[in-house]
């Protein structure tokens, strides 16, 4: 852990509001603050508790600086944590109101569901015996999550079938990264950089390796940034040996920090999806991989936030006096009592959390994009996702047997996107093959001109595959032109 120097500017800031030992204007200005507490308590007709004014006050002050400087109070802290941890107490399923129940639409992998061998639509009727026929799906979710160790029942009607399952709720981890191999060239898809990417991240890049494939196509569209660790975690597996960002703290009492990659990879090219939703950590990965060389991007200019913040876990103003008589320093936040004194404060010594901008990361060329985004080498319109089905995560339908009714996997979920998208599915795709299925495909079959069985025979199958790469170049250039960019290369 990096040692502080000294205090930092945040100190200095909130001492204002506690102290009456700095100099004459801070006394006031905590004589100022107590009063108008007192006024506000007063005066509002609900009243006010003198820990809902500070925390009011925190929020105030800090989301007065920037849009990303945020006070948050112990729960919000908690909800906070978890969103960037990419995890959420429950079963791991996804639902769709349906005429018949609750459809589940997606079972995470390696969920309690998952393992209990709950399928993609199955319809929910019950759970704890409580129908939900009727009802919509944020009403059902409800009923389901609950805290770790909990069982819930769920009963599940599956074709012709009603089942129960009894399944114990757990925390649940949601991948962030989506991927395939396709030809030579390998698809990664990053959402968010949560707690946990860089190791996902380096599973993927093993089966990449083992296939040998050096052609690499990353979209990091829409990805709203996260962990600056996560990111250049996902850098070194990629780039050649250097720097990948350098952290410009404002505060001459932290020590700026220069990330680098010191280890010899093999030398990949990579394309990189990127638009207007690009930002934060997701721009410090693009730029490193365009300033090493061995990038390129497509798609539209990045969002242009070249800053980042740091979290800090302040004290409570009890904590704060009890510290500061016990060692006559005057500190406000946990990692300055660790740092100078060795105190690592209780968890009812802290109040919440503070994220405050603190500084400008840096390209490896040195460049500061905050502003201004990165512009990506060639410029295309932003993808369409017809009758919502997003093009950029399906696979080619691979399986060399016929599917058929009841048939259930990845495969049907891929051809039912397939038929969406194009227009003859109208039901949320799934990993049953069903009647919805079997119409949808006998539809296209006699559109294309097949023989209209309703199974996905070869000929069907190359026939979706083939349909799945025109809807692609039609609905997304940004992924066909970086596909066609990378195919330039020699393997």
């Amino acid at each position: 852990m990096k040692k502080l120097k000294h205090i930092v500017s945040l100190t200095l800031v909130v001492l204002l509001l506690f102290s009456g030992t700095l100099h004459v204007s801070a006394s006031e200005y905590g004589d100022y603050f107590d009063t108008m507490l007192r006024f506000v308590s007063d005066m509002y007709y609900k009243g006010l508790t003198d820990e809902e004014g500070l925390k009011a006050a925190l929020k105030g002050l800090f989301s007065s600086l920037d849009k990303y400087s945020v006070f948050y109070d112990r729960e919000e802290t908690k909800a906070l944590n978890s969103s960037l941890n990419g995890n959420f107490v429950g079963v791991g399923i996804a639902l769709e109101k349906v005429d018949t129940g609750i459809k589940i639409t997606k079972v995470y992998q390696d969920s309690p569901a998952d393992k209990a061998g709950v399928l993609e639509g199955d319809i929910i009727t019950a759970v704890d015996d409580v129908s939900v026929v009727g009802k919509d799906a944020e009403t059902a979710a409800a009923a389901i999550r609950g805290n770790a160790g909990e069982p819930v029942k769920l009963t599940i009607k599956r074709g012709d079938t009603i089942k129960q399952f009894n399944i114990v709720r757990a925390t649940v981890t949601v991948s962030s990264i989506h991927y395939r191999i396709e030809d030579n060239v390998a698809y990664i898809r990053i959402d968010s950089f949560t707690s946990g990417v860089g190791v996902q991240f380096a599973r993927v890049m093993d089966t990449v390796d083992k296939h040998n494939i050096r052609k690499i196509l990353l979209d990091l569209r829409n990805n709203p940034g996260g962990y600056v660790d996560e990111a250049v975690s996902v850098a070194r597996r990629l780039m050649p040996q250097g720097i990948i960002t350098t952290l410009d703290y404002k505060s001459e009492e932290i020590v700026d920090r220069v990330y680098t990659n010191p280890l010899k990879n093999p030398e990949y090219i990579v394309g990189v999806l990127v638009n207007e939703g690009s930002a934060s950590a997701s721009e410090i990965l693009a730029g490193a991989l365009e300033d090493s060389g061995i990038g390129f991007m497509v798609g539209q200019k990045t969002y242009g936030k070249g800053i980042f913040q740091s979290v800090f876990s302040i004290l409570t103003p009890e904590a704060f006096q009890k510290y500061s008589e016990e060692y006559g320093e005057k500190y406000v936040t946990q990692i300055q009592w660790l740092s100078y004194h060795g105190v690592f404060p209780e968890d009812d010594d802290i109040l919440g959390t503070v994220t405050i901008t603190t500084g400008y990361y840096l390209t490896p060329k040195g460049r500061i994009i905050d502003g201004v985004g990165l512009k990506p080498h060639v410029t295309l319109p932003n993808p369409t996702a017809p009758n919502n089905v997003d093009l950029a995560l399906l696979d080619l339908i691979s399986s060399a047997e016929e599917l058929k009714l009841d048939a259930y996997g990845a495969d049907v979920y891929n051809a039912e996107s397939i038929l969406k998208a194009a227009g003859y599915f109208s039901s949320t795709p799934d990993r049953r093959f069903d009647e919805a299925t079997s119409d949808a495909l006998r539809a296209y079959q006699k559109q294309k001109g097949l023989s209209v069985t309703g199974v996905i025979d070869s000929r069907t199958r190359n026939s979706l595959n083939l349909t799945l790469i025109e809807l692609r170049s039609k609905n997304d250039q940004q992924y066909a032109k970086a596909l066609e960019i990378l195919n330039w290369f020699r393997d």
